[in-house]
């Protein structure tokens, strides 16, 4: 199975910030519980996740990104190996991809940390 998401249409067109209570509403951390989240505990070794970067309006920022996809890993929701494996990004560019896979790559799972 191929689970999709495409973050200006199903999130924001303005993803913006690392995390709710100090940046808003379109944060990583948003993201990452409403959106991967729910996917992430339920997908399977043999599924793909596509995360569709391509109609976002402003550049997406690190600290969104690393709030995102690294924090998953560091919450636990996924081990770093199997997210790699799983995770197809589409952008216009293969800037986003590299650095969400090295923000992965670099994530140590720690269910405590605050990300």
């Amino acid at each position: 199975m191929e689970y999709k998401i495409n973050l200006a249409k199903d999130f924001s067109e303005f993803p913006f910030g690392r995390y709710k209570d100090t940046d808003g509403e379109f944060t990583g951390e948003a993201f990452r519980e409403d959106h991967l989240r729910p996917i992430l505990i339920k997908i399977k070794s043999e599924d793909t996740l596509l995360i569709d970067l391509a109609d976002v309006a402003i550049g997406i920022g690190s600290s969104f990104l690393n709030e995102s996809f690294a924090g998953a890993v560091k919450k636990g929701y996924i081990d770093k190996e199997s997210f790699l494996k799983i995770l197809k990004i589409k952008c216009d560019d293969d800037l986003y991809e590299k650095e969400i896979k090295e923000y992965i790559i670099d994530a140590t799972m720690n269910k405590n940390a605050r990300s």
